[in-house]
C-alpha cells in the first residue's frame, strides 16, 4: 500500500474487527442490556405473582344436551323440513343461539331468584356429533353445578314447548283434522293447495320407500297406459288390464299414506311422547377449581414483560442515531481513524500540578495498556493516510463541547513523540483552553500574547517535563479569537514553528457554531473530527462536514473517543479478546 492510498484499507487493524451479522447485533445488545431486561422482567413477575394470587378461585360446572335435528320414525322434526331448510352448522348455532339467548337467561334469574348472579356461560357444539355443552362458572361451585343444570333444563323444556306448538299447526294442515287458527282466532289459510297435497308433500310420506315404489309403478302404468290408448278403445282387454292395476295401484298408495299419517297424528297429537333434544348429563359438582390458570398466567405476563423490555432496548439502540461505531462513521462519508476508549480519569477532569514531574495524562497513558495501543492505532491510520509533507500541521477539532477533543489532541501529540519526532501542541482554543491544565503547563503568556505582541515565540513555547512534547498554551484571554487566528501573524509563527518541528498539531474549538476551526482549517494540511461515543448526531456530523466541503476543505477522518468497552463491549467486537491479551500469566 502506499502513502496515499488512504484509509480505505487500514481499518481492517482497529479495535472492532469485521462487523457481525444482524442477528449477532442483536444477541449482544442483548447481552448489554442483560440487567435492565432481568430487572423489567422480574418487576412483571413479581407484579404478576401478587396480581394472579390475589384472584378469588373460580370453578366450572358443565352438562351436555343432545340436541338432533332429525328423528326416525317420522318425527316432528322431518316435517319442519316442508317449511324450512337449514344445514347442520346453521342448525346447531340457532340452537346454541338460542341456550345463550336472553329469554333462557331472564327464565333461569326467575326460578333462582338470587343465586343466578355472578356466573359466566359458554356454550358449544362438540365437532361430528349432535352434543352441545354447557359451561357455567361461579366463585362457588354448587351454584356453577346448579345454574348449568338450570339452563338445560328450562332450553330442553322450552324445546318441548316450541315443537308442539309447531306440531299442533302442521297436524290442523292434515286431511280429517279441523282447520287451524292462530292466536287471536284467525283461520290457517293454505296457501293455494289442499290438504291432501300437504299430505303427500310431508318427508315422510313422499320419502317412504314403500310409497315410492308404489309411485314410479303408478307412473310406468300411465305411461304405458297412455301409448296403448293411442292404438286402442277403452273396451280393449289390455286397457282394462291396466286400468284396474293403476286403480289397485292407488289404493296401496291412499293405504299406506293414511297408515303414516295416522303415526304421524299420533306423534303430533302426543300420543308418543318422540323428542329430539334431551339433557344427556347433569353437571356434577365441580371438586376443583378451573381457575385462574396462575401458572400460566404468572408465565404469560413474565414472558410479556422479557419480550416488551427487550423489543423497547432494541428499538432505543437501532433508532439512535448517534455516532457510535465505525459504521456510522464510514456512512458519513467520513473515514474512520480508530476509536479511543473511555477512561474514568478523565472523566474527572485534570487540575493544574506546575511542579508535577509527570502529568496525570502522560502517567495514565503509560499505564494502561490498552488506551496506549488505541492512541497508537489512531496514530498509525493519520500517518498512513497521507504524506509526510501533507501531514505536518494537524487540526484537531469537534462538532459540540465536551467530546474529549482536547484529550485526544494531547494524547495523539504525546503518542507522536514516541516516533522520535519533535512535535509541538498549540492549544489554540481560546475561547475555553485547558490543554495547560492537562499537561501541567503554566499559562502566563501563550499564543493570545503572541498574536498581540506582547510575547515572542521563544517564551511562548514550554517544554515537558521528562517528555520531548512542546506546547504554546492559549495564553491570556481575548475578547477576539477569530480575528487573531484569522491574522497574518498566526500564519508566520506556524511557518517559524515548522522550521523547528517535524509536527504541529492544534486543538481548535468546537466547530458547529465557531468558526475557529474553519478559518485555522485554511493554513493546515489535515484535520481530524472527534466524536464523542453516543454524544452527537450523525445530522450534527454531517452539517460540520458540509461547512467543511464549501470551502474545499476535507477532514481526513474521525476518531470516535471515549468507546465504552466495558459496558458497551458489544459494538466493538473483538475488544474482549484484545483485551485479554493484557492479563498477567
Amino acid at each position: 500500500m502506499t502513502l496515499n492510498d488512504g484509509i480505505g484499507n487500514v481499518p481492517k487493524m482497529g479495535l472492532d474487527g469485521n462487523q457481525s451479522t444482524d442477528l449477532a447485533k442483536y444477541w449482544f445488545v442483548f447481552l448489554a442490556h442483560l440487567r435492565i431486561i432481568a430487572s423489567a422482567t422480574g418487576v412483571f413477575f413479581i407484579i404478576s405473582v401478587f396480581h394472579f394470587f390475589s384472584l378469588p378461585n373460580i370453578y366450572t360446572a358443565t352438562t351436555t344436551i343432545l340436541a338432533e335435528q332429525t328423528e326416525t320414525p317420522p318425527s316432528r322434526q322431518e316435517m319442519l323440513k316442508t317449511t324450512t331448510s337449514t344445514d347442520v352448522d346453521e342448525y346447531y348455532g340457532t340452537q346454541l343461539a338460542i341456550l345463550r339467548g336472553l329469554k333462557i337467561e331472564k327464565m333461569v334469574k326467575a326460578e333462582l331468584g338470587g343465586d343466578s348472579e355472578g356466573y359466566a356461560i359458554s356454550a358449544s357444539h362438540i365437532r361430528d356429533t349432535r352434543i352441545l355443552s354447557l359451561s357455567v362458572t361461579h366463585l362457588k361451585p354448587e351454584l356453577a353445578a346448579k345454574i348449568a343444570n338450570k339452563f338445560a333444563e328450562i332450553y330442553v323444556r322450552e324445546s318441548k314447548h316450541e315443537n308442539a306448538f309447531i306440531g299442533q299447526q302442521i297436524l290442523q294442515l292434515l286431511p280429517g283434522s279441523p282447520e287451524a287458527v292462530l292466536p287471536g282466532g284467525s283461520a290457517v289459510v293454505s296457501q293455494g293447495f289442499s290438504k291432501q297435497e300437504f299430505a303427500s308433500s310431508l318427508n315422510s310420506v313422499s320419502g317412504d320407500p314403500q310409497v315410492t315404489q308404489l309411485l314410479n309403478e303408478k307412473l310406468g302404468i300411465q305411461s304405458k297406459l297412455t301409448e296403448l290408448s293411442q292404438r286402442y278403445g277403452p273396451e280393449h282387454p289390455a286397457i282394462k288390464d291396466l286400468n284396474q292395476r293403476l286403480s289397485t295401484v292407488e289404493s296401496d298408495i291412499k293405504a299406506r299414506s293414511e297408515t303414516i299419517l295416522s303415526n304421524v297424528k299420533a306423534n303430533l297429537a302426543g300420543e308418543a311422547n318422540i323428542t329430539n333434544i334431551k339433557v344427556l348429563e347433569e353437571a356434577p359438582v365441580p371438586k376443583n377449581p378451573s381457575g385462574p390458570n396462575r401458572f400460566r398466567g404468572i408465565l404469560s405476563w413474565t414472558l410479556i414483560g422479557f419480550c416488551a423490555s427487550a423489543s423497547l432496548i432494541s428499538f432505543f439502540e437501532y433508532a439512535n442515531q448517534k455516532v457510535r461505531t465505525k459504521n456510522d462513521v464510514i456512512s458519513l462519508g467520513i473515514c474512520f481513524l480508530g476509536y479511543i476508549p473511555l477512561v474514568k480519569e478523565f472523566l474527572k477532569g485534570q487540575k493544574y500540578h506546575e511542579f508535577s514531574e509527570e502529568p496525570d495524562l502522560v502517567r495514565v497513558l503509560k499505564a494502561n495498556a490498552t488506551l496506549a495501543d488505541a492512541v497508537a492505532n489512531a496514530r498509525t491510520h493519520i500517518l498512513f493516510s497521507m504524506p509526510y509533507e501533507k501531514s505536518r500541521r494537524i487540526m484537531l477539532t469537534s462538532a459540540i463541547p465536551d467530546e474529549g477533543k482536547s484529550t485526544v489532541a494531547a494524547l495523539l501529540a504525546v503518542s507522536l513523540t514516541t516516533l522520535g519526532r519533535k512535535i509541538l501542541l498549540v492549544d489554540g482554543d481560546l475561547r475555553k483552553p485547558s490543554l495547560h491544565n492537562y499537561l501541567g503547563f503554566r499559562n502566563d503568556k501563550g499564543l493570545t500574547d503572541y498574536l498581540v505582541g506582547a510575547a515572542t515565540i521563544d517564551e511562548i513555547i514550554q517544554p515537558m517535563r521528562n517528555n520531548p512534547l512542546q506546547l504554546i498554551t492559549a495564553g491570556s484571554v481575548s475578547r477576539n479569537p477569530s480575528e487573531l487566528l484569522a491574522s497574518e501573524r498566526f500564519r508566520e509563527l506556524l511557518d517559524r514553528c515548522g522550521e523547528r518541528f517535524d509536527r504541529i498539531v492544534i486543538d481548535v474549538p468546537p466547530v458547529l457554531y465557531i468558526p475557529d476551526g474553519l478559518i485555522v482549517a485554511k493554513i493546515v494540511h489535515t484535520g481530524i473530527l472527534i466524536c464523542g461515543a453516543d454524544m452527537v448526531n450523525k445530522e450534527t456530523i454531517q452539517e460540520v462536514k458540509e461547512k467543511f466541503d464549501s470551502i474545499g476543505y476535507s477532514f481526513i477522518g474521525a476518531i470516535i473517543n471515549r468507546a465504552d468497552f466495558e459496558r458497551e463491549g458489544y459494538r466493538y467486537k473483538y475488544y474482549g479478546t484484545y483485551k485479554s491479551y493484557y492479563k498477567p500469566r
